[in-house]
């Protein structure tokens, strides 16, 4: 990996932030730079929440980019104003009890029901957890074992065991998918 660029955007709540500090958490422990912007809609309330990681081998000049290998997306909202942003090849991975994806060419969709499968564990704020095993699973972008480090580094200790079940959950329907299991 040279360089890849994440952008994951959805409702604030969602978790969005939290995805983008554990992300960077695990790139830095893996030995990579990287750098994080976030972005707020300006609605006060029911907006959107972007953030922006950018994972390099090399320092980081500028971390603003427009068009990322990988976009996490988790409303209708932000999927329809994202999806074309993708370069051309990259990933899309959507909350699939929310969004309706398009028909596009030239980039890969995969939906997982995050959501309801952290209600289903207990608490909806681990869908984005769920997402990251899932994501990280699919697309193979770090070692699992550098992942839960970042995720026991970043989550407040009382819901360290929570999260980690969340991330198995996240990989588990991932393996589903491709057809391992």
């Amino acid at each position: 990996m040279a360089e890849l660029k994440v952008r994951l955007i959805g409702a604030g709540g969602h978790g969005i932030l939290t995805l983008g500090r554990v992300i960077g958490e695990t790139a830095v422990r893996y030995g990579k730079e990287a750098v994080m912007t976030i972005g707020y809609s300006p609605a006060q309330r029911g907006g959107w929440s972007r953030a922006d990681v950018l994972i390099s081998d090399k320092k980081i000049d500028y971390p603003i980019f427009t068009h990322p290998d990988i976009l996490v997306t988790t409303t209708q909202e932000t999927y329809d104003l994202e999806y074309a942003n993708l370069r051309e090849g990259g990933w899309l991975i959507y909350e699939s009890s929310i969004v309706e994806p398009k028909e596009v060419e030239g980039i890969k969709q995969i939906g997982i029901n995050a959501i309801e499968r952290a209600i289903k564990l207990g608490n909806r704020v681990v869908a984005n957890i769920i997402i990251l095993g899932f994501m990280n699973t699919i697309i193979k972008m770090f070692p699992e074992d550098v992942v839960k480090a970042a995720i026991a580094a970043r989550v407040k200790k009382k819901y360290v065991d929570l999260n980690l079940k969340a991330y198995e959950v996240g990989k588990e329907v991932a393996l589903q998918a491709v057809g391992v299991v």
